[in-house]
């Protein structure tokens, strides 16, 4: 059976990754005839032109994006056995690492972790970080999954599934109670406290204020349930908090009220992992299916 020769793909990899067969040949320190050969023996294997030249620029035809897409996942997969195995990492794991922003952790986690918190000797090790840090963490292969609101700036090699979506609420003190009646104007009456990471649910927050012409005082940003409590119990604030959020914050005393439920203001969070990830990330995603 005819079989691929990784050489030749791997060159034509780098052309394409470089845009120019001079700029492969420096990064691989060989001549540029030789990687021109080499991407000429792909071509004739495959039976299919690779590369078209107009002007001075070198472009992918059709076929070529489309090896172009395989050999990513290709050469992903093999630097991913390659840290696997140099670094001893046992198979399979009798953990998970997971990536995800501090305050993702504080107010989504409790329930969309309980399926991997079921499973016998199973340990959850959380990475707290800035989502493009994330990212490559997970590139590296150093994460098995994060959890994020947001997906943008996701590589070819990875995937991206929508594993929840809440509308939000508002918290508040029970002595506030009367105001439900005129929301969301009424909401200008109360001090305000807000998230101080960025994140899309500040975002629409913000967008939501504008749209009802809402400037209620800002109290401080933070993330922290246990914060929120005590301001809105104190200060008889507001927080807008997503549904699980919610419930935590109405468990912390009898005296928080849910004010209304503002549909407007969706969190969406989704599960980022590489595409041939296998391991037990792949259980939360099964669950939340």
């Amino acid at each position: 059976m005819d079989r691929i020769n990784f050489n030749h793909l791997f060159y034509f990899y780098m052309v394409a990754k470089e845009g120019s067969i001079k700029s492969a040949a420096e990064k691989l320190h060989v001549s540029q005839p030789t990687i021109s050969d080499q991407i000429r023996l792909l071509e004739d294997f495959l039976k299919s032109p690779l590369f078209e030249r107009k002007a001075r620029s070198l472009l992918l035809t059709r076929e070529g994006k489309i090896a172009m897409d395989y050999a990513e996942d290709i050469f992903s997969l093999s630097n991913e056995m390659t840290s696997r195995l140099r670094n001893k990492i046992d198979l399979p794991k009798s953990s998970i690492d997971i990536g995800t922003a501090p305050y993702i952790t504080q107010f989504f986690l409790g329930d969309l972790l309980s399926p991997i918190f079921q499973q016998d000797q199973i340990a959850i090790h959380l990475h707290e970080s800035e989502q493009h840090i994330l990212m490559s963490e997970l590139e590296t292969n150093e994460l098995d999954i994060m959890i994020s609101d947001k997906k943008e700036g996701i590589t070819k090699s990875m995937q991206a599934f929508r594993i929840s979506t809440c509308s939000s609420f508002i918290v508040t003190h029970k002595q506030n109670k009367k105001l439900a009646q005129n929301i969301p104007k009424s909401l200008n009456a109360l001090s305000f406290i807000n998230y101080s990471t960025p994140s899309t649910l500040k975002e629409e927050i913000a967008f939501y204020f504008s749209k009802h012409g809402l400037a209620p005082k800002l109290l401080g940003e933070f993330d922290s349930i246990d914060l929120f409590a005590h301001l809105c119990l104190k200060k008889r604030a507001f927080v807008i908090a997503p549904s699980p959020a919610k419930d935590a914050l109405l468990k912390k005393s009898k005296d928080l009220i849910c004010l209304g439920e503002l549909e407007e203001i969706q969190s969406t969070l989704w599960l980022i992992m590489k595409k041939h990830y296998q391991g037990l990330g792949r259980k939360l995603l099964n669950s939340s299916s």
